[in-house]
């Protein structure tokens, strides 16, 4: 079972407007609104926000938290900053931070879920009403962004990603930092795959957890993976190539963080009988 996150410390406030996707944005500025910075006092990443449909929760949504899981495991008894942006009243970003310091558990209960085979974390990202009337997760993502499946890639196209690379992690506004590169393995989508892709680009230390999608027509984000590794000699050094899981891999960690959910959901007890007259 996962405890729900409460325990948030705020550590700038700063005015709130509010955010939206609507607009004159391209699709890869939807995903740089929905791409965020997060760090332990051990290590650092990147990580994306899936709004996830619930009809219980503030606004219908929930936003689930992706990352990778060898980040999170550096925590220890925390804090894991994240680095939020708040759109202002003139539509620019405005940066606060903030830091969860993970409930106290025992055995192996963890606050997030974690893929059995792949380093691909998430979390339900459950802020507090009093927090959350100053300070939003933006996103433009939710399960439709999600593409069909691993098969709708092919080799030799063309995707993005965005992540914070520790040789410059993240601009003004705490935005991510844009690359691109082919797909560069064969078979996809497919058994031999085993859920996982090359793709040929320079990834670095920071870039775990980058979100890959395509830039097709259209003002709608198709997600398409999730950086995980680089392919280095040396755990330090840069790669000109990442290993990344595909979308089957992102939907059957939301699945695993929406059955935890359900079990965090308190029962509803059946009315009691009434009394014969």
């Amino acid at each position: 079972m996962i405890k729900r996150l409460s325990h948030f410390l705020l550590l700038a406030l700063l005015p709130f407007a509010g955010a939206s996707c609507a607009g004159r944005m391209n699709v890869t500025e939807k995903m740089m609104w929905s791409t965020y910075p997060l760090a332990t006092f051990k290590g650092a990443a990147t990580g994306f926000v899936i709004n996830h449909r619930d009809p219980g929760a503030p606004g219908g949504k929930v936003p689930v938290v992706f990352t990778s899981v060898h980040v999170l495991e550096t925590m220890g008894k925390g804090p894991l900053i994240i680095g939020f942006r708040i759109p202002d009243a003139a539509g620019e970003a405005r940066v606060a931070l903030l830091a969860f310091i993970p409930p106290q558990t025992t055995g192996k209960k963890k606050f997030y879920v974690r893929h059995p085979d792949f380093d691909i974390a998430a979390f339900a990202l459950h802020i507090p009403a009093e927090i959350a009337a100053r300070a939003d997760v933006p996103s433009c993502l939710n399960e439709n962004s999600l593409s069909r499946d691993g098969k709708a890639l092919h080799v030799g196209e063309e995707v993005s990603f965005l992540g914070y690379p520790e040789v410059l992690p993240g601009t003004d506004g705490a935005f991510p930092l844009l690359r691109s590169g082919r797909v560069a393995s064969y078979p996809l989508g497919t058994s031999q795959a085993h859920g996982r892709f090359l793709i040929n680009s320079d990834v670095y230390p920071g870039d775990s957890g980058a979100p890959v999608f395509v830039n097709k027509t259209g003002s709608r984000p198709e997600l398409v993976g999730m950086i995980i590794q680089r392919v280095s000699p040396k755990v330090s050094d840069f790669s000109h190539f990442a290993v990344a899981v595909d979308t089957d891999v992102i939907r059957e960690t939301l699945a695993l963080v929406q059955a935890s959910e359900n079990r965090l959901a308190p029962a509803v007890p059946s009315p009691s009988p009434k009394p014969a007259p």
